[in-house]
């Protein structure tokens, strides 16, 4: 884990400083503890591997440019910690669409807030009024929630469950060189959410090839005693099991085959 978010820490700005000192250290760090009485978001990273620069910052958001140093990609990151009341979030709604970047963009936190009655058990009904602020700022932006594994429901008191934190991504991410998977787990001792993880990983773009066969292997002085000596192998298991082993292992030889005596004619380009 390269970058860790913390939200809710209630930390004043020495405290954040001695959490950095004795846990780490080695670790760079900001929060938003100019714009709140208390850092409500932290953000650690690990610089040997990740560049972070801020551009903007909130009572609600830390708004970040990421560098992967390793996999060499960027990408704008917005943490997000909402206030509790509807009136108090519409100002985080306007910071989002003043940073919204014409770039692959993360939404990432605690939203204080639903979309739907879909997003929770118990309690009062969700009524419009709830969910049509959030609706809108995420139809303004073209941001969308990425799949997610794990938790359904991310907060519960006990007797009441709710989906309030989310990952969401605007429509460039699907050009990011990158692909991502979260995971929603198990609420831990010291918290009420379920902790998300989030793995990004370079988008491969080139596939593997496909075998092909040329008929003018058939033809080789060698290619029938070949077929005759190395089909027979004998693998355990159905019936179609066997033939696609037989077959896997022959296009091995096959390629050699076609390296030694056909100039390799399958990696040429016309």
């Amino acid at each position: 884990m390269d970058i860790c978010g913390l939200l809710e820490t209630k930390l004043n700005s020495s405290k954040v400083s001695l959490l950095h000192k004795f846990r780490l250290k080695n670790w760079k760090f900001l929060s938003n503890a100019a714009a709140a009485i208390n850092a409500r978001i932290v953000v650690f990273w690990n610089p040997s591997s990740v560049k972070v620069d801020l551009l903007e910052f909130s009572a609600q958001g830390i708004h970040v440019l990421i560098y992967s140093l390793i996999h060499q990609f960027s990408f704008h990151a917005t943490f997000v910690y909402d206030l509790h009341t509807i009136v108090a979030r519409r100002t985080l709604w306007e910071d989002l669409r003043q940073w919204c970047p014409n770039a692959p963009w993360l939404i990432m936190g605690d939203f204080n807030s639903i979309l739907s009655q879909w997003n929770k058990h118990n309690g009062a009904v969700v009524s419009t009024y709830e969910t049509t602020d959030f609706r809108i700022c995420c139809s303004d932006l073209g941001l969308a929630e990425l799949n997610y594994t794990g938790c359904h429901f991310t907060w519960s008191n006990g007797s009441v469950w709710s989906k309030i934190d989310r990952v969401l991504a605007n429509s460039s991410w699907s050009l990011a060189h990158s692909q991502v998977h979260v995971h929603f787990g198990n609420p831990v001792a010291f918290s009420d959410h379920s902790p998300a993880i989030i793995r990004l990983e370079p988008r491969h773009t080139k596939s593997k090839r496909c075998f092909q066969f040329f008929n003018m292997w058939a033809h080789h002085d060698s290619f029938l005693a070949l077929v005759a000596d190395k089909w027979n192998c004998y693998p355990h298991g159905s019936p179609i099991f066997i033939l696609c082993k037989k077959l896997k292992h022959m296009k091995g030889h096959l390629k050699e085959l076609n390296k030694l005596h056909f100039s390799h004619i399958s990696d040429r380009h016309y």
